[in-house]
């Protein structure tokens, strides 16, 4: 049986895309939602000056993170006034903080190498560290910042953001195909979130039939989340989208209905598994 989660938020200048702080039940830690353009004002909360660590983070149309960058703070939110005049990429940074009992210089050193790390291995994003810590976890922290960080995944889960590894050893319930026009494609689906995985091909040759996923294939070509092989064009990350059709438009071009083209081991559609 799953155990239940309490979390408390406020929100400090009552709109519900505003600042937000967030605390779960008996933790010491304390998230920071910060939209850039309230900076300054999020600088006079109480408490907002302690160490952690910190997301900086780029959202695509569909609101989901299309880049990120983690990172160490000693002083809280005035560690953003660096990445305010120096990286133009941000539109949202989550802090996590705690007091220096709970966040020492190690725990936040090695939290924020653990972080780094589970950002590349989860491919679903442009991770812009270019340059990974160089700090070595101690095999006695490692339990502490293993437990630090799966809350830190669970809170960013709340707020639209899903941190976990995705890969194609999903259980078989979960997984899903396309193979129409011999192009080969892998997703998952957990009734939410639609993720087509890496390594899946993608048939550029035909257009979509939204124009917002055509921009959204320039930019994964652009950025190489599509790069040219022998055999054709492939994802090299997973990508995240709002609905299996806007996905199978993506890899397949066109207008498709992605509840039918979506198929698991069996043969049986998204529609026959949900929907009858």
């Amino acid at each position: 049986m799953a155990i239940s989660k309490k979390l408390e938020i406020i929100y400090h200048n009552g709109q519900p895309d505003g600042i937000r702080s967030i605390r779960r039940h008996l933790s010491t830690m304390t998230t920071y939602v910060i939209p850039r353009p309230l900076l300054a004002e999020a600088k006079k909360i109480t408490g907002i000056n302690r160490p952690g660590i910190y997301y900086l983070i780029n959202e695509n149309d569909e609101n989901k993170i299309a880049q990120i960058y983690i990172g160490q703070t000693r002083n809280g939110v005035a560690r953003l006034d660096d990445h305010n005049r120096s990286k133009d990429f941000w539109n949202k940074a989550i802090m996590f903080l705690a007091d220096s009992k709970t966040f020492s210089l190690d725990m936040i050193s090695g939290l924020e190498e653990y972080a780094i790390m589970k950002a590349h291995e989860s491919n679903r994003y442009k991770v812009e560290n270019s340059v990974k810590p160089k700090y070595e976890i101690d095999e006695y922290d490692l339990p502490s910042i293993e437990e630090v960080y799966e809350e830190i995944q669970f809170i960013m889960a709340t707020q639209g953001y899903k941190m976990n590894v995705v890969n194609v050893e999903e259980s078989a319930e979960n997984l899903f195909h396309t193979t129409t026009n011999g192009i080969k494609a892998y997703a998952t689906y957990d009734g939410e979130e639609f993720v087509v995985l890496t390594n899946s091909q993608i048939d550029i040759s035909k257009d979509c039939r939204l124009d917002k996923l055509n921009k959204q294939r320039e930019t994964a070509l652009k950025n190489s989340d599509i790069v040219k092989r022998e055999s054709g064009y492939f994802l090299n990350k997973s990508l995240t989208f709002t609905s299996p059709s806007s996905a199978a438009c993506f890899v397949l071009g066109g207008s498709r209905n992605g509840w039918i083209e979506w198929k698991n081991q069996d043969g049986k559609t998204l529609d026959e598994i949900y929907r009858k």
